[in-house]
């Protein structure tokens, strides 16, 4: 009978220390899901600089300024490159005499400098003709002026307004191609 209380105590001291090691873990541990010494985890930030009140500007070969942007901040991502911008404020076309704007909530620029996506709320300006197009998202080719977006847009002119669904524009070449389920309205002068 000697060996089976000492076998019995044996197993009663298993069972609390299974036990006290279930409660250490999750009390400790079962939070977060990884073992730590740390109470707290802090990602790593994406960023490896964040300006303020940024202006870019861009000199074509002649050395005129063939377009400009400007940011109420700017944070350039460690992970792919790109610039991401608060608030973006871009004129293109400078030095043609054929100005246009574009602004909108956020965008990015691309590493490269040759790509700015604008998001949420974005209006475009012809500062000439007076023409607006509003959409949520556009993608905008600095080198070469042209403008994109997949998604939905109104395009207003001085006598009416045209909605659709995607848009491919070369504001140097004063071309609008409206892609689909495209409808207008429009007033005569």
């Amino acid at each position: 009978m000697k060996g089976f209380n000492f076998f019995t105590l044996l197993s009663v001291l298993s069972a609390i220390t299974a036990l006290a090691g279930t409660v250490v873990y999750l009390t400790q541990y079962s939070e977060s899901g990884k073992l730590s010494i740390t109470e707290q985890f802090e990602a790593t930030p994406d960023a490896d600089s964040h300006l303020t009140n940024v202006n870019g500007i861009k000199y074509s070969s002649n050395g005129d300024i063939a377009y400009q942007w400007r940011a109420n901040s700017a944070e350039r991502l460690i992970s792919d490159g790109s610039i991401t911008l608060q608030k973006p404020y871009y004129i293109g076309n400078i030095a043609e005499q054929r100005p246009w704007t574009a602004s909108a909530q956020s965008g990015r620029l691309s590493q490269n400098g040759e790509q700015l996506t604008l998001e949420n709320t974005v209006i475009v300006k012809d500062l000439i003709r007076q023409a607006e197009i509003s959409t949520e998202a556009l993608n905008i080719n600095l080198e070469n002026s042209e403008v994109s977006t997949s998604l939905a847009l109104t395009l207003k002119l001085r006598n009416g307004k045209t909605n659709s669904i995607g848009m491919q524009a070369s504001l140097k070449d004063e071309r609008v191609e409206l892609l689909n389920q495209v409808k207008g309205r429009y007033e005569p002068y």
